[in-house]
């Protein structure tokens, strides 16, 4: 792995791979957690640099970016707006250069901008259409008076009849520029010309003193308050759903680096698979429900533990009731682990970690939303190291603090 920061503050992280695929991330601190008023202009934002630029149209843009990508998206987040995509290595150079010039050079002309405003409220009717994502936003929305969570990533309504051009141009000018951003390479491309090609397309971006903008970017982290979620337990009703969703949340903001790393083998044993506590009690004893997830959220903005699982009505308080009895007994579940369960735990997680960064895009977006959000890439490439040097006591001390308060939000059939 190999690092470097450009003359303008723009962090580039790079790593060789002998694949013929190279895959590039570019990562900003411009997602929807920095809105203050308007919910849903980052992700505009987002939109709007694909509407055409100083050099290229939509169309252009479009075409450019289908001829030599296999796989390119953008997605906006709480913490990070990322643009990201594969393509073969002889064409890295044109797509840093057509990547840039989206990032650096949007117009923001009136022309599509309404048509294109139409189409997010499009997005954002469907958005619950996802009966996981309509029970989560419930449950934020219920839980939480202050937090940006409380409110879709898309933004409501009411704020995107309401946001104008000006209003991304000023977002725009305020989190869009090059000590805001990280970008990670993954290619079989040497590191010097790699450098040599994000030199000629990016250093022309101005620098911008973010310290006296009072802006938090890569490497200058920003105290983010987290209101606790209150405690209790929401119901509400959806038309043309079979089962009840639910979803149970538990904070872990206050977590350290360490304890996040016994907290992911916590999950491995407690929820995470078919060979978890929550699977063998939920579905292989009681046979109430077909699958249980949990999810670690540990993005800033964020910082969640997660359940989710679906049943039929009748059995909704007796699989929660269980899930609740699983927590009191992590006292007696602690006992009978032993030391090798505990390695074939570490093992798992190193496994499928490893697994999904054969996707060199997948380890893009990781090395670059974490040094984006954290200001150092290898919090998340040191999550899998002195794993080993995980006590029993220490997993089981992190999941009986992270578990101790919840908030459940419940999806009932109208």
């Amino acid at each position: 792995m190999e690092e470097y920061i450009l003359e303008n503050d723009l962090r580039l992280i790079y790593k060789h791979t002998d694949s013929e695929l190279s895959s590039i991330c570019i990562s900003l601190n411009a997602g929807a957690g920095v809105e203050n008023e308007k919910f849903g202009v980052a992700h505009a934002t987002e939109h709007m640099v694909y509407k055409g630029t100083k050099n290229r149209t939509e169309r252009e843009i479009n075409e450019e970016l289908s001829n030599i990508f296999g796989f390119n998206n953008a997605m906006t987040n709480y913490p990070y707006v990322i643009y990201y995509g594969t393509l073969l290595g002889e064409d890295l150079q044109k797509g840093v250069e057509i990547l840039s010039d989206i990032i650096i050079n949007p117009e923001f002309g009136e022309n599509g901008f309404k048509e294109e405003m139409d189409v997010i409220k499009e997005e954002l009717k469907e958005w619950d259409e996802d009966v996981d994502q309509y029970c989560e936003d419930n449950l934020f929305f219920n839980c939480f008076n202050n937090r940006r969570i409380k409110y879709p990533i898309i933004g409501t309504f009411d704020d995107l009849e309401n946001i104008t051009l000006d209003n991304i141009k000023e977002f725009y000018d305020k989190y869009y520029f090059p000590g805001n951003t990280s970008i990670v390479i993954i290619s079989s491309v040497k590191f010097d010309i790699v450098k040599e090609i994000i030199y000629k397309y990016f250093l022309v971006w101005k620098k911008k003193n973010i310290i006296q903008e009072g802006i938090s970017g890569p490497g200058n982290k920003k105290l983010i308050e987290y209101e606790n979620p209150q405690k209790g337990t929401y119901s509400n009703v959806r038309d043309g759903i079979r089962a009840c969703k639910v979803e149970m949340i538990f904070p872990i903001d206050d977590l350290s680096e360490k304890e996040i790393k016994a907290l992911r083998i916590f999950n491995q044993y407690f929820g995470d698979g078919v060979n978890s506590i929550l699977y063998d009690v939920l579905r292989t004893q009681n046979g109430l429900v077909y699958d249980v997830l949990t999810k670690i959220s540990n993005e800033n903005y964020i910082k969640l533990y997660k359940i989710t699982f679906s049943t039929s009505e009748e059995n909704v308080n007796k699989a929660i009731s269980l899930i609740e009895g699983c927590i009191a007994k992590l006292d007696l579940l602690q006992k009978k682990l032993d030391n090798d369960q505990i390695e074939r735990l570490i093992k798992s997680f190193k496994l499928k970690r490893l697994f999904r960064e054969e996707q060199s895009i997948i380890l893009a977006k990781e090395l670059a939303t974490y040094d984006c959000m954290f200001g150092d890439y290898k919090i998340y490439i040191n999550e899998i190291k002195g794993m080993e040097l995980l006590t029993k006591e220490m997993i089981f001390q992190v999941g009986r603090k992270v578990l101790k308060n919840f908030t459940t939000q419940i999806i009932e059939r109208a």
